[in-house]
C-alpha cells in the first residue's frame, strides 16, 4: 500500500474539481470505463485527473494495461450510505455469472475535494480478515495505492458530513459487466 499526502500539486486541477464538484459526483456509484490516453482523448475532468496520476505522475507503472475502471463514491448521513461492506474489487458479472474471480491489477483512491467529516476511514486489511486494518483517514488530496482485487477493504461508517472519492482500477483485461463510456 501506498499513501501519498499533497498529491496533486496542479492547483488549478484542484479547483476545477471543486468548482465542478456537483458534475463530478453526480453519477454516484455508477462504473466507467476508459480505454486510456493511448486510445483516446481525455475528453473529461475524470479523465484528466487519472492521466495525471498514472501517466504524469505515477509512482508505480505498468505495461500491458487494458484500461481503467473508476467511480465517484459519497458516503455519508444524507447520501443514503454511510459505510461501504468489506469486499474485493472484482469482475462482478463474470463472478455472479460463472463464479470465476478476475480483478483489477491495482487500485486507487484519490480525495478531491476538501471534507469535513467524521468517520469514513478506509480500512485495509492486508493481513487477513482476522487481524486489525490498517486505517487511512480520508484527507484532502490524498492519493491511495493498493492492491484492491486481492485484499479485503471497507470505509467505515460516516457520521457527519459527506466523504467524497474517486476510485480508480488498473486492467489489464477490460470486466465484462456494463460500464458505461464518459
Amino acid at each position: 500500500m501506498i499513501v501519498i499526502d499533497n498529491f496533486i500539486k496542479d492547483k488549478a486541477l484542484l479547483k476545477e474539481i471543486e468548482l465542478n464538484k456537483d458534475s463530478f459526483f453526480a453519477d454516484n456509484g455508477n462504473y466507467y470505463w476508459w480505454d486510456g490516453w493511448w486510445n483516446t482523448q481525455e475528453n473529461s475532468l475524470k479523465k484528466r485527473l487519472i492521466a495525471y496520476i498514472w501517466r504524469d505522475h505515477s509512482p508505480y507503472h505498468r505495461v500491458g494495461l487494458d484500461g481503467f475502471e473508476y467511480w465517484t463514491g459519497q458516503f455519508g448521513p444524507e447520501a443514503g450510505s454511510d459505510y461501504l461492506n468489506m469486499h474485493l474489487d472484482k469482475d462482478e458479472t463474470l463472478w455472479k455469472e460463472t463464479g470465476e474471480l478476475s480483478s483489477p491489477i491495482i487500485g486507487t483512491v484519490f480525495y478531491p475535494i476538501e471534507m469535513d467529516i467524521d468517520g469514513g476511514y478506509l480500512e485495509i486489511f492486508s493481513r487477513g480478515t482476522d487481524q486489525d486494518p490498517e486505517r487511512i483517514e480520508p484527507k484532502y488530496n490524498r492519493l491511495i495505492i493498493f492492491d484492491a482485487g486481492g485484499v479485503h477493504h471497507r470505509v467505515t461508517n460516516v457520521t457527519k458530513g459527506l466523504r467524497s472519492a474517486i476510485a480508480v482500477n488498473l486492467w489489464d483485461t477490460k470486466p465484462t459487466g456494463e460500464l458505461k463510456e464518459e
